[in-house]
């Protein structure tokens, strides 16, 4: 992992990150670097709204699965501005998919749909936690559901349009499961 200071906020950058960019790279076409572009955009939208409340980012941390912010004084605001700053991101995401068209579109859609799923992780299993309680069974079960379909659907999607899905594209999506586990 590379990590580095830019004043008082830490970038990390992992070798999930760097594999993913890779990847993407030989890939040939522009829809990695599009991704990723929109996933930065997205964390500005979480950026924004934090610096709109006063929180400070402690860390930004690129790895396999994405990029994740971290801070400490979130936890000081109240529970209404922290739904805001979690839903900054897909609200960039949602607002980038009415301006664009066709992959773009579809890129920015996904991206503020999966991100809002309950998954503990994601805005959504963020915004549950805060309307539920962080220790809510609830939360963990359909944080482990949602997951579990997730998966299903991909693998369903796998199954039925074998032929359309190249290897390598298998080998980035499990490698971002495990990155998503590993580089935590």
């Amino acid at each position: 992992m590379i990590t580095f200071a830019l004043g008082k906020l830490r970038i990390s950058l992992t070798f999930g990150f760097f594999f993913i960019l890779a990847i993407t790279s030989l890939r040939g076409n522009s829809l990695g670097a599009q991704s990723l572009i929109f996933c930065i955009l997205h964390e500005f939208g979480h950026l924004a709204a934090m610096k709109l409340f006063g929180a400070c980012a402690a860390e930004i941390k690129f790895y396999g699965a994405g990029i994740s912010i971290s801070s400490e004084d979130i936890t000081c605001l109240s529970k209404s501005k922290r739904a805001l700053i979690y839903l900054g991101g897909p609200t960039v995401n949602l607002m980038l998919a009415l301006i664009f068209r066709d992959d773009m579109r579809l890129i920015n859609f996904s991206l503020a749909f999966f991100n809002l799923l309950p998954i503990s992780y994601f805005d959504g299993g963020q915004l549950l936690a805060l309307a539920l309680g962080e220790r809510s069974k609830i939360c963990a079960v359909l944080s482990v559901l949602s997951y579990v379909i997730l998966i299903s659907t991909v693998a369903a999607a796998l199954f039925l349009y074998g032929g359309a899905i190249n290897p390598s594209s298998l080998m980035t999506v499990i490698f971002i499961a495990f990155s998503w586990i590993l580089d935590r």
